[in-house]
């Protein structure tokens, strides 16, 4: 037996019917009629036989026995069948065929409940979720941070959720029955276009001004969108509306930041621009008037026609390494191209920016052109001071050194001329007895001699001979020596770590007056103890070091003292400048005093 089939249509159960159940009661009579008919046939027939046949066999009893029960079972055994086993025969067919039909209609029953069964239990399943995803929806639509409005076509309020609550400070059961115009209090012409259905088809958005409970306005954004029926039409509307007074309280801050910045960028005494992917993107106005250009040439402006060609190299790479984040420095200096074709020197500053969502660079120049003419008119200056101030120190050696032969040849000679002969003068009045003449001379001549060694210490104060006829490192030798024996309570320290050929001749008379100054002053304020000097080679550089262990001071202090007529420091600085070195002093109270000065050394020199 087969199934029948399922369909989505509802199928009746096959209940028993009425008539059948009289059928089989009036068939079930019917045998019961048929039995009593054929006992009573056997009865009659039992009778009829005895009463026929008894007076013919009066004394065969068992001939008499065996004639009926022949006789009886002639007779009986038709009717027996046609009126009794026939009929009963058929009433258990029919019965039997009647049992398998209702299994049948059982079974098929079954079948029908089960599957109504599974159908309502499916129906139910899925009205249970459609329950749920209506509640988590409703549950959605309460806690979003928007305001939530459903009408019917009329604008009739049908749904108002919890922020809507909060935003417009009426209840849901306030607004029920209200129209959403009325209760927001939107202008006509926000009402024509979105609360009306204007915009049925497409929807609706934009900017309106609403209205709260308690009278309130503030700027809101407000969608509209149509809720469809199945048959196309429009059964009502739901909106949206979002409370913008904080982005439009932004949008004025912005405005108002960009008025001021803008303000503030195009009155700049400094010109400002934008540089990204190789071209300017903005410029102020004084940028356009440092390059000679006006704001419609910024399209077609290439950067490499403003800076100067041999500048320009420079500035490009530094500027990729910016917008590479190398950290290349931010400031730099070049020459720009006037339109008009002079050329003028400015001071430029990057920072790396973010514009049109790509790296920039946001550029600061400075016109810095009179800068650099005072700058090199200032190095012109410096530069004729130097010559100036080595024309005057060679100009003072040379009226040193002539003062010093002078003293030493003429003086010197006169006084030694004198001393020899009051000697002589002495000796010949010994001779001839001229005591008392004699003695008187004598005590003339300790004080030639005392002149004579004057001369020759002022001489070399003046200018060492030692200088020009020994060189430098005897100098230094004789100096040391007679400083020490000058200022016996000082312990001279000498370290002299090169060789006479090494040092520049052109150097020599410069190191020697460095050191003599640098000493000098030492002994009268340093109250030291100890004086080291030093003379080497450090890196290519020759280095005079004259430190000592004294009660120091504050370099400060003595730079202020030079302003007022001290030129110990002066002195030594230039010198020491003079020709391309420089001088350092390091000294603080209590640690001492130590100047170094260094010139760089020729090749030659060093090798």
């Amino acid at each position: 037996m087969t199934a029948p089939r399922r369909s989505n249509a509802p199928i009746p159960l096959q209940p028993i019917r009425p008539e059948e159940e009289l059928l089989a009661a009036r068939r079930s009579g019917d045998l019961f009629r048929s039995f009593l008919v054929v006992c009573a046939i056997i009865v009659l027939t039992e009778s009829t036989i005895m009463v026929l046949l008894e007076p013919l066999f009066p004394e065969d009893r068992w001939t008499l026995v065996f004639v009926e029960a022949g006789t009886l079972i002639l007779v009986c055994f038709p009717s027996i069948y046609f009126l009794l086993i026939k009929p009963m025969a058929r009433n258990l067919f029919e019965k039997a065929e009647a049992e398998r039909a209702l299994k049948e209609m059982q079974a098929t029953n079954e079948f029908l409940l089960q599957d109504a069964e599974d159908r309502i239990r499916t129906e139910a399943l899925e009205r249970t979720k459609a329950d749920a995803r209506i509640q988590f929806q409703a549950r959605i639509l309460a806690v979003v941070q928007q305001a939530v409005v459903a009408t019917g076509k009329g604008g009739v309020i049908l749904y108002w959720n919890r922020f809507a609550e909060w935003m417009f400070g009426w209840t849901e059961e306030e607004v029920r029955d209200q129209t959403l115009a009325k209760v927001t209090g939107f202008t006509l012409e926000a009402a024509r276009s979105g609360l009306s259905g204007f915009g049925a088809v497409k929807g609706w958005n934009g900017e309106v001004k609403a209205v709260r409970r308690d009278g309130s306005s503030f700027p809101a954004y407000l969608t509209c969108s149509p809720i469809w029926r199945t048959d196309g039409s429009v059964a009502g509307f739901v909106y949206t509306f979002i409370d913008i007074t904080d982005r439009k309280s932004a949008e004025v801050a912005i405005r108002d930041s960009e008025e001021k910045y803008s303000t503030v960028v195009e009155n700049s005494p400094t010109g400002i621009f934008i540089y990204r992917n190789g071209r300017l993107e903005f410029g102020n106005q004084r940028f356009f008037q440092m390059v000679g250009r006006s704001q419609s040439d910024l399209a077609r402006m290439d950067v490499a026609e403003i800076i100067h060609s041999d500048d320009w190299p420079e500035v490009r790479e530094l500027w990729r390494r910016r917008l590479a984040g190398l950290g290349a420095t931010q400031d730099y200096e070049c020459r720009i191209l006037h339109s008009g074709g002079e050329t003028r020197w400015i001071s430029g500053r990057t920072a790396l920016i973010r514009y049109g969502g790509a790296s920039a660079l946001l550029g600061n120049i400075q016109d810095i052109t009179e800068r650099r003419k005072a700058e090199q008119a200032l190095r012109d200056s410096r530069e004729t001071l130097h010559r100036l101030s080595a024309r005057l120190m060679s100009a003072q050696e040379n009226e040193r050194q002539r003062v010093a032969r002078e003293l030493h040849d003429s003086i010197g000679q006169s006084l030694s001329a004198v001393k020899f002969i009051v000697e002589r003068a002495i000796d010949e009045q010994g001779a001839s007895g001229g005591d008392e003449q004699g003695r008187t001379l004598r005590t003339v001549v300790p004080v030639i001699q005392g002149a004579v060694e004057e001369v020759r210490r002022i001489s070399m104060a003046l200018r060492p001979t030692t200088l020009d006829d020994l060189g430098l490192l005897a100098t230094i030798a004789w100096f040391t020596r007679e400083f020490q024996a000058t200022y016996p309570h000082m312990d001279v320290e000498r370290l002299i770590e090169v060789e006479e050929f090494e040092v520049p001749e052109i150097l020599k008379t410069n190191i020697f007056r460095i050191l003599q100054e640098a000493m000098n002053n030492a002994a009268k304020y340093s109250q030291a103890a100890r004086i080291t000097v030093a003379l080497r080679q450090v890196l290519g550089d020759l280095h005079l070091v004259v430190a000592d262990d004294g009660i120091g001071f504050l370099p400060g202090e003595a730079r202020r003292n030079a302003s007022g007529g001290g030129f110990g420091l002066v002195s030594m600085r230039e010198r020491a400048e003079l020709f391309e070195g420089s001088l350092i002093l390091t000294s603080s109270p209590g640690e001492g005093t130590m100047i170094i000065a260094r010139w760089p050394l020729p090749e030659e020199a060093i090798s």
